[in-house]
This record gives structure tokens, C-alpha cells and sequence, in this order.
């Protein structure tokens, strides 16, 4: 109940996210490395560790790459980003496609297209910001074994994939060199369960180029434990 209280609290509260529709700009570099912790002992117990990195390629193309790795399951994504409209004012607006593989119980190779719409914001905690990420994704099965095949359904064609993404993310400056995010990942898997997760963040200030992240989830749809998150970030 403490936790339910802490996540809503933090998520009531406008705050934004890492990434969202705000381009890097030419020739900087992000970079995110994360770990969170399995839920019980002795079930995943290897946790999920993620990487992800955006490079500015243009004032308005940003590249990027998602990696993550768990108990059994391994993911990989590359896209391209493009900021659209005008870009001094409050809201922001991008469009991203990619390709991405997945390992695992499912595996599949992917395309995905999405977007992402952000606006910065007053609060009472601080400057803050609002970002929404709604993220298609259709792709074909593949086989376990290595390399991997393409693999037939029941009824002699591609055996196809398709889920529906949504990120709501509200953060805040508190004060100088602390940042606190609060965030709902949703997801609908085309004949298969729609599960919700529910995260809260503070992130500190390390040095000129580095943050430390440290978070608590909650599932509030769908299986899963809570797990506490530790992730750093970088900027050059």
C-alpha cells in the first residue's frame, strides 16, 4: 500500500521523460544503462538490463538503439526519430520507425512505428514536462533454434505478430541536480494479455555529464512483481 501511495504521488505530480519528442541536438550523445532487479528470488533471477543510446544526427533525425537482456529473453531495437513543426515553442511533436528483434518464449523480428508528443510545463515541485508515446509494432514469428527461420501458422502462412505501446511519462525539476519521474507503461499484444506497469524515479546529479537513477514498479495490470531499478546516464 505504501508503494501504491509513493508511485501515485509521484505520478500525479507533472513530470516528464529521458527521451520523448525532444531531438538531440547535432553530434550529442545519450546514453542509459539500467538494471532492475528480478521480483522474488529464484524467479527471473537474472532481472532485466537495458542500454539505450540517441545520437543527433541533425538538428531534427535522431538515431537510436534499445538493447535489453533478462532471464531467457534478449530484445534489440534501431530507429530513426524525426522532430516535426516548430521547435520554440512549449509542445513538442516527433515521428520514429525502426526494426528490432526479440528472443526468448516469442521470438519475432519486427518493425515498429511510432510517436511521441511533449510539452513543458509549471508544477509545484518545479519546471516540468508532460510526454506521450504511442508505439505500433507488426513483425513475423521466428524459430528458437539458430539461425533463426521464419515460421508458418497453423494454416500454412507467416506466422504474424502485432502489439500496441503507450508511455505516459510526467516529470520535474525539484531543485537543481534532482529530477523526479513518474511514469505508466501500457501494452496490448494481438491475441495475447494487455498488462500495465506502474514506475517511480529520482534522478541526481553526478558531475558535469552523469545522472544516477534510482526507481521503483509496480505491475497494475497483468503479471509481475515490484522491482527497484538503478540506472545511470550519460551526456556528451
Amino acid at each position: 500500500m505504501c508503494l501504491l501511495l509513493l508511485l501515485g504521488a509521484l505520478c500525479l505530480s507533472p513530470i516528464a521523460a529521458a527521451a520523448g519528442p525532444w531531438p538531440r541536438a547535432k553530434g550529442d550523445l545519450f546514453l542509459s544503462f539500467s538494471h532492475e532487479t528480478a521480483g522474488e528470488t529464484g524467479k527471473d533471477g537474472a532481472g532485466w538490463t537495458a542500454l539505450y543510446a540517441e545520437y543527433g544526427l541533425t538538428p531534427r533525425w535522431t538515431l537510436g538503439l534499445d538493447l535489453g537482456n533478462g532471464e531467457g529473453k534478449q530484445t534489440g531495437l534501431i530507429f530513426l526519430q524525426r522532430a516535426v513543426g516548430r521547435q520554440d515553442g512549449p509542445g513538442r511533436l516527433a515521428f520514429s520507425s525502426g526494426i528490432g528483434v526479440e528472443t526468448g518464449d516469442a521470438p519475432q523480428a519486427y518493425g515498429m512505428m511510432g510517436g511521441a508528443w511533449g510539452r513543458s510545463l509549471g508544477t509545484p515541485l518545479g519546471p516540468g514536462w508532460l510526454a506521450v508515446e504511442p508505439q505500433l509494432r507488426m513483425g513475423v514469428g521466428l524459430s528458437q533454434d539458430w539461425p533463426p527461420t521464419l515460421v508458418l501458422d497453423v494454416d500454412g502462412t507467416l506466422l504474424t505478430t502485432a502489439s500496441a505501446k503507450l508511455d505516459l511519462t510526467l516529470g520535474a525539476t525539484a531543485r537543481p541536480g534532482l529530477i523526479v519521474m513518474g511514469q505508466l507503461q501500457m501494452e496490448r499484444v494481438v491475441d495475447g494479455e494487455t498488462t500495465a506497469r506502474l514506475t517511480a524515479s529520482a534522478v541526481r546529479e553526478v558531475g558535469r555529464r552523469g545522472k544516477l537513477l534510482l526507481g521503483v514498479s509496480a505491475p497494475v495490470q497483468g503479471e509481475g512483481d515490484t522491482a527497484l531499478k538503478l540506472g545511470t546516464w550519460l551526456e556528451f
